[in-house]
C-alpha cells in the first residue's frame, strides 16, 4: 500500500472525527457516530492486515530466491 492511499484513508477517518466534534453533544448523532467510525476502522484494519500478509509473503519469496 502506498503512502498516498494511507494518507487519504487517514484523512477520511480524521474528517469523520472532526465532523463528529462539530455535532452537538446531546444530539442523536452521538449514538450513530461510534458504530460508523468503528466500522470504518475495522475495514481499514482488515485492509492493513491483508497488506501485512502480502508483504510478509513477498519478503519470504525474496529470501527463498536469494538462498537458491
Amino acid at each position: 500500500m502506498n503512502k498516498i492511499a494511507r494518507s487519504k484513508r487517514s484523512e477520511n477517518v480524521l474528517s469523520l472525527a472532526c465532523e463528529h466534534a462539530r455535532q452537538p453533544k446531546g444530539g442523536s448523532n452521538v449514538h450513530t457516530f461510534t458504530p460508523v467510525l468503528l466500522e470504518r476502522l475495522e475495514a481499514e484494519n482488515a485492509q492493513l492486515r491483508g497488506s501485512v500478509v502480502e508483504l510478509a509473503l513477498q519478503i519470504q519469496a525474496l529470501r527463498d530466491a536469494n538462498r537458491s
